[in-house]
């Protein structure tokens, strides 16, 4: 078999799914494909390698999350046109760093941060990788996945602890992360570093997805209640600007 003609079958198995049919199992692929199930386990073993699909507990095949990180390779730099003007604004108005993430696996990564402008800040690095279940940025992205995929990420990669304050049982996660989707947004007090404070909230495609979410980070001490009620509100209206933006230029 030559190397395009496994290319081709592979890239064929990729396209079987749609939101018609987001999950297959082998013995469809194979019958779909008119492979045999010996070669079309092999293929789906490759591609499970690459993270480019998933085998559920039942044996159901679905897109990986690979697959995520490749659209988000396309949908990136519009939404970094979109979010930055208004990352300036909230950043411009609270004085304090606003951080744009997303979705790379079972974390989350750092796309774009606008720096506040007090001497003592908290910041991230652009391409920084972070866990889901700690810290605002994470949880706004980890409360808007289905349960399912909440609780493979949790079965799989755990609960690590930072802090005192970091939620380590999937009882309480859970909890937590119905809090933020019934509010709207996520707040986290030092769950990754002591003395810092978070308020994210997330960023929608048009059918209701986490593309990505916003957050404002900052020592604890600059957020008092008073001002950690107006810095909500700007965070939650400018990820809902930044969301509009999206489903007006059609990018999900």
């Amino acid at each position: 078999m030559s190397g395009l003609s496994t290319l081709e079958k592979g890239i064929r198995i990729l396209t079987l799914f749609s939101p018609e049919a987001p999950a297959l199992s082998a013995g469809e692929i194979a019958e779909r494909l008119d492979l045999p199930a010996s070669t079309a386990y092999r293929y789906l073993a490759v591609l499970r390698k690459h993270h480019l699909i998933v085998q559920e507990r039942s044996g159901i095949y679905r897109l990986g999350t690979k697959i995520l990180e490749l659209a988000g390779c396309v949908v990136r730099p519009s939404l970094r046109d979109i979010a930055l003007p208004i990352m300036r604004t909230l950043s411009r108005q609270e004085g304090e760093t606003v951080i744009l993430s997303s979705l790379r696996d079972h974390d989350g990564v750092c796309l774009e941060r606008i720096e506040g402008h007090h001497a003592l800040r908290v910041s991230h690095q652009r391409g920084a990788v972070f866990p889901l279940h700690a810290g605002a940025s994470g949880k706004a992205l980890m409360a808007f996945l289905d349960p399912d995929r909440q609780n493979t990420i949790i079965e799989r990669f755990g609960l690590a602890r930072f802090t005192t304050h970091t939620i380590t049982t999937p009882k309480k996660l859970h909890q937590e992360l119905d809090r933020i989707r019934d509010l709207g947004y996520a707040e986290s007090d030092g769950e990754v570093d002591e003395g810092t404070y978070g308020i994210g909230a997330p960023i929608l495609s048009s059918d209701g997805q986490v593309v990505a979410s916003l957050c404002v980070s900052a020592p604890t001490h600059r957020l008092e209640s008073k001002k950690r009620d107006r810095v909500i509100r700007r965070v939650v209206r400018s990820a809902g600007k930044i969301s509009e933006g999206l489903h007006a230029s059609h990018v999900q």
